[in-house]
């Protein structure tokens, strides 16, 4: 998806605090998207990148929406894919269930198996759970290594204190920021709850599911994530290369992309 945006757009992609192929240390007991909102803050201001168009898939989507939250002047727009804001989901019909799947039948067990030092029973684990049981016996090698190149990211989020800072109803409510939710069909229990009542809460919201997309959706489709996505920018951008350029825009005009021909459902 990173590749199709940059045929068209400035484009900028990161590799967070604890992802490959960063080797910092984990630094204590309370690393969350606050902390990687703040570590975000820092890059926008150095590459003198604000306002930015923001797109973040799962953790990095509710990493970009902190972003816009907290630091609302360095945001033009921001696109979202099924960032797990796991604090709504008890609340909401049928999510006792579902956060207790989460939390009790995955998270929790994964944060003890890595305190314990063991690694392979965290990933295994956390595969039982966002895959299928004993997904890890049958995944690519090749698929296997990516991941095990970024647990310590999962490692210190599992072995957090709060992994999953407050997202108010309230605060949303005030962004003016435009915002793009994106789901799958088939994506994670918890987002398919999350995200709607997400784009509801924004005042700039919209929401956008691509037909038999899990969370993973961004690597499976990547072709429709970016035309989707690309659609999105170009309204912001009215077609003004220029303006867009100065924080991430387009480098050539905007196409004519539908979203029929996409193939996705979009929902104001």
């Amino acid at each position: 998806m990173g590749d199709s945006l940059a045929t068209r757009y400035r484009t900028l992609r990161y590799s967070r605090r604890y992802n490959f192929p960063n080797d910092n240390l984990l630094a204590g007991t309370d690393h969350s998207a606050a902390v990687e909102a703040e570590d975000l803050v820092a890059l926008i201001r150095a590459k003198g990148l604000a306002p930015a168009h923001v797109v973040g898939v799962s953790y990095g989507g509710y990493t970009g929406l902190l972003l816009a939250l907290r630091h609302p002047d360095l945001v033009r727009s921001l696109v979202v894919v099924e960032p797990p804001i796991m604090r709504w989901v008890p609340s909401l019909p049928g999510g006792e269930d579902v956060a207790t799947k989460f939390f009790e039948g995955m998270f929790r067990p994964a944060g003890e198996a890595f305190r314990r030092g063991d690694r392979e029973g965290a990933l295994r684990v956390s595969l039982d759970y966002f895959v299928f049981p004993g997904a890890m016996d049958s995944l690519p090698p090749g698929f296997l290594r990516t991941l095990r190149s970024n647990l310590r990211e999962w490692e210190a989020l599992t072995t957090s204190a709060d992994a999953f800072p407050d997202v108010s109803r309230e605060a949303l409510a005030g962004l003016r920021v435009d915002v793009l939710v994106v789901s799958g069909e088939r994506g994670f229990d918890g987002a398919r709850l999350t995200d709607p009542e997400l784009a509801r809460a924004l005042p700039h919201g919209e929401r956008l599911v691509i037909p038999a997309g899990t969370h993973d959706v961004c690597r499976e489709q990547p072709a429709v994530c970016a035309e989707a996505i690309q659609v999105f920018l170009d309204r912001r951008c009215g077609g003004l290369t220029r303006s867009c350029n100065r924080s991430g825009g387009p480098s050539k005009p905007p196409s004519s992309a539908h979203a029929s021909r996409a193939g996705y459902q979009l929902h104001p």
